[in-house]
């Protein structure tokens, strides 16, 4: 019996189940492993709505952990720094070896903070492609991006699944035409939240164990969603409303579904205002926002920390309104606003 005891947190979308799930199967797989007989505790998965931040998971099983936990690994989401700090105390004091493993540029300044355990990188040197969750738990445990082993033997199998999840994640779907998975991509992630969460997990770890022929099956539940998609965006888009934001114009909408479909759409807008394409849009979920942008010289990723404490990539970002819905605080100013008045 293995008295390796492994701890996993993770998002939980796509992504955040793909890797955190990944970390398991990539470690149970790795030759002379001493993970392969280990013991994996549920994952504890964290939706950064609550303080925007994963922290309260963290902080409460830092006060309340009773298993003998010799490792911990955090995918596709990080800590604040205050937090992976007590963390830190925490693992140094029983020995407990601790990673994460994220993607998220918003995140990457706690490599220099946590050198050794944090490794956060927003895209591969060697490929020049973008990093979602999956693929960083590819290179940092196996030594190459999905991509690079789709001819393996041994890890093929896995290396498809990692990388459809990275083009869906990353956006490469759309905006790479090179990206080695475009449709299928998105099917994949609209067939995941077609389920309940916990039939989610289930559907992602039969994934992870038999490939993504195991997809086959939902042949003609994805057709329906499909077009069950495009009617609800056509839908949204014809009562998207446009506002200002410092120095931006964006396009917003009230959106339950599909929130990076209809956000990628409503960020190629024309602002009646300006006559121009919005610098970027919002979609709204009660006090969640999803903001995406099409231009090159517009950084989600800083308009989320600063107005929405949020955080994530250049252009997909997410975060909340501040206090209630449609309030914002600005971090730089100290300044609350209504970004928004819904008639």
């Amino acid at each position: 019996m293995s008295n390796v005891v492994v701890k996993r947190f993770s998002h939980t979308d796509l992504d955040g189940v793909g890797s955190a799930l990944l970390v398991a199967e990539v470690l149970q797989h790795l030759p002379e492993s001493e993970f392969q007989e280990a013991t994996f505790l549920p994952v504890t998965y964290c939706e950064p709505g609550n303080d925007g931040t994963i922290d309260p998971n963290v902080l409460q099983f830092l006060a309340a952990n009773e298993e003998p936990v010799t490792h911990i690994f955090i995918t596709d989401i990080c800590p604040s720094e205050e937090v992976i700090a007590k963390l830190a105390a925490y693992c140094d004091e029983r020995k407990i070896q601790w990673t994460i493993f994220d993607h998220h540029i918003s995140s990457v300044g706690m490599n220099a903070l946590f050198p050794g355990h944090s490794k956060i990188t927003v895209a591969d040197e060697r490929t020049g492609l973008k990093h979602s969750a999956t693929s960083v738990v590819m290179k940092e445990l196996v030594g190459s991006m999905p991509t690079e082993l789709f001819d393996d033997a041994y890890w093929g199998k896995l290396a498809h699944v990692a990388d459809i999840i990275r083009c869906y994640d990353c956006w490469d779907w759309q905006s790479n035409p090179d990206a080695a998975y475009k449709e299928a991509a998105k099917d994949f992630n609209n067939l995941f939240y077609f389920f309940n969460f916990e039939k989610r997990c289930e559907l992602m770890q039969q994934v992870m164990e038999q490939g993504l022929s195991y997809l086959d099956q939902y042949a003609d539940i994805i057709t329906a969603m499909g077009e069950k998609e495009a009617e609800y965006i056509t839908k949204k888009l014809k009562h998207a409303r446009f506002g200002s934001l410092d120095d931006y114009r964006f396009a917003y909408v009230h959106g339950e579904q599909y929130q990076s479909s209809l956000g990628n759409a409503m960020a190629q807008l024309i602002d009646p205002e300006t006559e121009k394409v919005v610098d970027f849009s919002l979609v709204i979920v009660g006090r969640g926002v999803s903001l995406r942008a099409v231009k090159d010289d517009v950084d989600l990723s800083v308009i989320a920390k600063r107005f929405f404490n949020g955080g994530g990539h250049q252009k997909a970002s997410g975060g909340i309104f501040f206090k209630q819905e449609l309030y914002i605080h600005d971090q730089e100013t100290g300044l609350e606003s209504r970004l928004l008045v819904i008639e």
